[in-house]
């Protein structure tokens, strides 16, 4: 009789334990998870960019001004003209964050200086995600 009450303390220690490894374990999967969701969510964001510069470019708007600023806003917004309560893409993500760079034949889109807020820690991308789209007929039009 005296064993089992026992027993009864010593299951709910293992309990305890194993409680604090599988939390930890849980936590640890959503943190990788949400970002790579996140991640992916970014190249999609960024190569919308680029294949809108590609063709902006194409049609003879390369030296717009505002060539830069709809290719940031279509990153961060995903649309080259946002409503003014528009929502980012990304939570964190904004246009200063976006660069765009035209050679004579292809449009290059990156995120610098941004970094994925996960749950205990900020994973920062140095440059990436980038994604570069040839500029049909070479930029000349």
């Amino acid at each position: 009789m005296r064993s089992a009450r026992r027993e009864r303390g010593s299951v709910m220690i293992e309990f305890a334990g194993a409680l604090i490894l599988l939390s930890a374990m849980f936590t640890g999967i959503f943190q990788i998870g949400y970002t790579f969701f996140t991640y992916s969510t970014l190249v999609n964001a960024v190569r919308t960019g680029a294949r809108y510069a590609s063709l902006r470019a194409a049609s003879g708007s390369a030296s717009d001004p505002q060539l830069a600023k709809s290719v940031a806003n279509m990153v961060v917004y995903g649309e080259p003209q946002p409503a003014a309560n528009a929502r980012p893409v990304v939570r964190g993500l904004a246009g200063d964050n976006v660069e765009l760079i035209l050679g004579p034949s292809t449009a290059t889109v990156s995120l610098r200086d941004f970094g994925i807020d996960a749950l205990f820690t900020k994973i920062k991308l140095a440059g990436r995600p980038t994604v570069t789209f040839p500029i049909p007929n070479g930029g000349s039009k």
